[in-house]
C-alpha cells in the first residue's frame, strides 16, 4: 500500500489527541517501522496491517472515524486538492466523474490486488463495493473507507449521505451505498 494514506491517518491521529494510543497500540515488533515511515512510498501489507490493527483497537464511534476518513483524504491530497477541484468544477465534474475513476485509484494505491465496482441506482444514487482488500475486516478501515471515498464525492456535491451496505461486508470486502444533492 501506499504510505501516502498511512501518513495522512497518523498525522490525523495526531491532530485528534490520538497519537499516544495509537502508539501504545502498535505491536511492538512493527513499532518502529510503522512510525518512521515517508509519504509517497510502498509499504508491506505486515506493516499497513499493524498501523490498521492499532487503530481499530482505538475503537472510536461511527462518527469520528467517518470524520477521520474525509480529514485523512483532505490531508493526502492538500498539496494540488484545491487547485485540482477548482478545475473540475469549472468542467463540470459531478460525483459520477469521481465514482467512475476509483478502480484507477485504487490501483494507484494498493499493489496487492482487490477491485472497485460502482453501480449507478439512480441519477444522484451509487452503490460501490471493494473486494478483494486485506483491510475489510477491521472496522476502523470498514468505516474509515466511507468517510475516504465520501471525502473526494463530497467536493462535487452540495450534500452527501453515505452508509455501509453490511451484506456486501465481509473480511475482504466493503459495500457502501451513496446519495447526493
Amino acid at each position: 500500500m501506499r504510505t501516502t494514506w498511512l501518513t495522512a491517518s497518523q498525522a490525523t491521529l495526531r491532530e485528534w489527541g490520538l497519537a499516544a494510543r495509537y502508539e501504545a497500540a502498535l505491536a511492538s515488533e512493527h513499532r518502529d517501522a510503522v512510525l518512521s515511515i515517508v509519504a509517497g512510498t510502498w509499504m508491506p501489507m505486515v506493516l499497513v496491517r499493524a498501523h490498521y490493527t492499532a487503530c481499530d483497537s482505538l475503537d472510536l464511534p461511527e462518527p469520528d472515524l467517518l470524520e477521520i476518513g474525509a480529514a485523512a483524504t483532505r490531508r493526502a491530497n492538500a498539496t494540488h486538492l484545491a487547485f485540482v477541484v477548482r478545475l473540475a468544477q469549472a468542467a463540470g465534474v459531478t460525483p459520477w466523474t469521481m465514482l467512475g475513476q476509483m478502480q484507477r485509484v485504487w490501483s494507484r494505491t494498493f499493489d496487492g490486488g482487490g477491485a472497485v465496482g460502482v453501480l449507478r441506482r439512480g441519477p444522484k444514487e451509487a452503490r460501490v463495493r471493494i473486494v478483494g482488500y486485506p483491510l475489510a475486516g477491521l472496522r476502523y478501515n470498514r468505516v474509515t473507507m466511507r468517510g475516504i471515498v465520501g471525502g473526494f464525492v463530497e467536493l462535487f456535491c452540495e450534500k452527501l449521505h453515505v452508509k455501509e451496505i453490511p451484506a456486501d461486508c465481509d473480511a475482504r470486502s466493503l459495500g457502501m451505498q451513496f446519495s447526493w444533492v
